[in-house]
């Protein structure tokens, strides 16, 4: 990359013939302290060297946005047009989704004023300096974003105010948020606090089910005679019953999900103990909510458009386009959102509501046949793949709309008819499965005792006369 940066700073430098290189790189140098304020670490490199650095890398960025900003004046902006000029040794072109995946990273970040000083620098024309170097940063902020821009028309003067590529790309997207709005009263900020999957109050079967199992390990740990005589068969047919049982096609789902759902309380504790850990945002997913009869409408704004209409049971979510690049940029705009002092990291609850509502390769199908997501990707398991593998807030947030939009398909997901059966039937055969095994086998036992006592006894002979007289009196 090195190479290609010094071509590209040679070839972007030899348009102007009036400033050596060297002299550049002396008038960046008056620059080097407000150069090092902008990063949070320090610098561990001389005050030329850094001016060496800056040069050749603005230069190269000057380079690649002045090509991009040509190319989409024409509207013939590809991955190879852009890049079509960076060769390796062998002749190779430069693949494109690299090149800006190292622009966008947040480490990689060069500060705007830094841009403008080489333009400035460079050519002695005022009006160079206060629209081109604005049109291309705009330009290539939306082409490049993934979700609809709030401003596509920002003045030149608001462009330059702001510290890099990468934070103009993010006060595009995201949109500003009152005072009022940090702090909601209903605290649905917290991840996971709004809970679609909530039992029934009038009957909970995971306490239940913890009682009973408390007080049969309480009776197999005592080593009486007559006790053990009844618990231990009973634990060799449970264990032989539970066997079977989870060999039947759909029923080993069932007890899988119910040994994850209900943990004894020590491990819980634990775990809770070991790691702070975030959960996912508690909300059901696609192929879900459209089993409630929830429909998906696309808007054309923002992120600020998302909401739910609890009457018309529609949610509404902004428009987003995924292609090789968005990955990359999505997971920057999260990194530098985490950085920022806002306490509402509003794209990183996006990323996590479309995390929440994508689990399964036909999720992201259903929202693309909806139009909400168009998909420049391989396929839909790309696209589903890339939410779930965005990361997770680094802290709670707030964002009322977006949280106002979760509670209520909670609450509409909730009072549906068919969930409000599914969970009732769930609830009856996850909280009963082990007590009706109990109930079977001691029937089972009863039988045998029935058996060993008939085939002593006469039982045999009373059973013959009851079905006599009961076919004589017919």
């Amino acid at each position: 990359m090195e190479r290609y940066k010094l071509a590209a700073a040679a070839r972007h430098q030899s348009q102007f013939k009036s400033l050596e290189f060297k002299q550049l790189v002396n008038q960046l140098i008056e620059h080097e302290h407000r150069v090092r304020a902008c990063y949070h670490m320090y610098l561990d490199v001389e005050g030329k060297t850094l001016a060496w650095i800056m040069a050749i890398d603005g230069l190269f960025l000057l380079d690649f946005l002045h090509n991009y900003h040509i190319h989409m004046k024409e509207n013939s902006v590809s991955s190879s047009a852009t890049t079509a000029h960076l060769v390796d040794s062998t002749g190779r072109k430069l693949a494109h989704g690299t090149v800006l995946g190292d622009i966008m990273m947040v480490e990689n970040q060069i500060p705007i004023f830094l841009l403008r000083e080489i333009v400035s620098i460079q050519c002695s024309l005022p009006d160079v300096e206060d629209n081109l170097l604005p049109s291309m940063l705009m330009g290539f902020c939306k082409s490049l974003s993934p979700i609809k821009l709030i401003k596509e028309d920002l003045p030149s003067s608001q462009v330059a105010e702001h510290a890099h590529l990468l934070d103009l790309l993010y006060h595009l997207i995201v949109p500003k948020m009152n005072c009022s709005e940090d702090n909601p009263v209903n605290g649905f900020g917290k991840l996971g606090s709004s809970s679609f999957d909530t039992t029934e109050p009038s009957f909970d079967s995971s306490k239940s089910y913890q009682v009973f199992d408390k007080l049969w390990n309480l009776l197999c740990s005592l080593h009486v005679g007559l006790i053990s005589t009844i618990t231990k068969p009973i634990q060799n047919l449970l264990g032989v019953s539970s066997k079977i049982i989870s060999n039947v096609p759909g029923v080993s789902i069932l007890m899988s999900k119910k040994k994850e759902d209900i943990k004894p309380e020590e491990e819980v504790s634990s775990d809770v103990k070991k790691t702070p850990k975030v959960e996912e945002i508690m909300i059901p997913s696609v192929s879900m909510l459209r089993f409630a009869g929830v429909e998906f409408c696309p808007t054309t704004g923002g992120i600020s458009t998302v909401q739910f209409d609890a009457c018309a049971k529609k949610f509404y979510l902004p428009i987003i386009t995924l292609n090789v690049n968005s990955e990359v940029v999505m997971r920057n705009l999260v990194a530098y959102e985490s950085s920022l002092t806002s306490e509402s990291l509003v794209f990183t609850r996006y990323t996590e509501l479309m995390n929440g509502i994508i689990d399964t390769v036909e999720d992201a199908k259903l929202l693309r046949e909806n139009k909400i997501i168009v998909n420049s990707l391989k396929s839909d398991a790309d696209v589903a793949e890339l939410f779930n593998g965005m990361s997770k807030s680094v802290r709670l947030t707030n964002v009322p709309y977006i949280d106002k939009a979760i509670e209520d398909v909670n609450k509409c997901f909730n009072n549906t008819r068919q969930i409000r059966m599914y969970r009732r039937m769930k609830n009856f055969v996850y909280g009963s499965w082990r007590i009706l095994t109990i109930i079977a086998v001691v029937l089972l036992m009863l039988l045998m005792v029935l058996q060993s006592f008939c085939s002593v006894y006469s039982c045999p002979r009373m059973v013959h006369t009851f079905s006599s007289s009961t076919s004589g009196s017919g």
